[in-house]
């Protein structure tokens, strides 16, 4: 009832104004009808959306319109790290002579009391003094890895991207490693870990069986999307490896 006087009264008003419109020019006629019809008709579906829709509420002056949006996250860097040769020249602890401190180990390739394998310092065969760390692998695979802290943890997962396995570094550098070894066939591998915290296994490379201490030296560039990268060392059941003087320099 209420919306059919209120529309009645806009008639009336409509009527009337046609009729004042008699003495105007035409042209004058013709422009302010098309402005009149606008706005009544803007007036009427306003009228009638509000009446029909209690609910309604028009948004709040000032609002920014990306209040509330998720962030277009393409570009967006969510991993950082700094730069670990800011100040530091290769790894710390690289012979050992400090026991395995900054070498660690991960759950599963663990080296332990429960464990028939084990991961010791050899004082009686190294490549330079006072020692060299002996892997002895002797049921699934063992593993070590370089951590930044002076500690030898066992870690859950090592691919965890707050793990101080990882090592900070700008993308495209170019980095070499090079280590003395004796013993089984083992693997090196370099995983990089992108900014969005996935890892890879960038580069992986294969060392034979050797009788006696031989040096291995592998150069690895980091890929454009890398911001971090972790070194890692495996060795197959059924024997034992002994390592020394694992040099890593960044040479670009």
């Amino acid at each position: 009832m209420k919306k059919k006087n209120f529309i009645k009264k806009i008639k009336e008003k409509t009527n009337k104004f046609f009729e004042e419109e008699e003495n105007e020019s035409e042209e004058e006629i013709n422009l302010k009808t098309l402005i009149i019809i606008f706005l009544i008709g803007f007036i009427i579906i306003t009228s009638i959306y509000v009446y029909t829709n209690k609910g309604f509420e028009f948004m709040k002056p000032g609002l920014d319109e990306t209040e509330g949006t998720e962030q277009d996250d393409e570009n967006r860097e969510i991993i950082q790290f700094e730069d670990y040769f800011m100040g530091k020249e290769g790894l710390e602890n690289s012979d050992f002579s400090q026991g395995i401190t900054h070498w660690c180990t991960s759950k599963g390739n663990k080296f332990d009391d429960d464990s028939p394998s084990n991961m010791t310092l050899n004082k009686e065969d190294y490549h330079s003094e006072p020692q060299s760390l002996q892997m002895t692998c002797l049921e699934h695979s063992c593993r070590i890895y370089y951590n930044k802290k002076s500690n030898s943890l066992i870690i859950n997962s090592p691919y965890e991207f707050n793990n101080e396995t990882w090592v900070g570094i700008k993308p495209k550098t170019k980095l070499e490693i090079g280590y003395w070894y004796k013993g089984c066939e083992h693997w090196i591998s370099f995983l990089t870990l992108d900014k969005y915290g996935n890892f890879d296994n960038s580069k992986a490379v294969v060392s034979k069986y050797s009788e006696r201490w031989t040096r291995k030296e592998i150069t690895f560039a980091i890929p454009l999307e890398a911001r971090a990268f972790e070194i890692e060392i495996m060795m197959g059941p059924g024997g034992y490896l002994l390592l020394d003087d694992i040099q890593l320099e960044k040479i670009e």
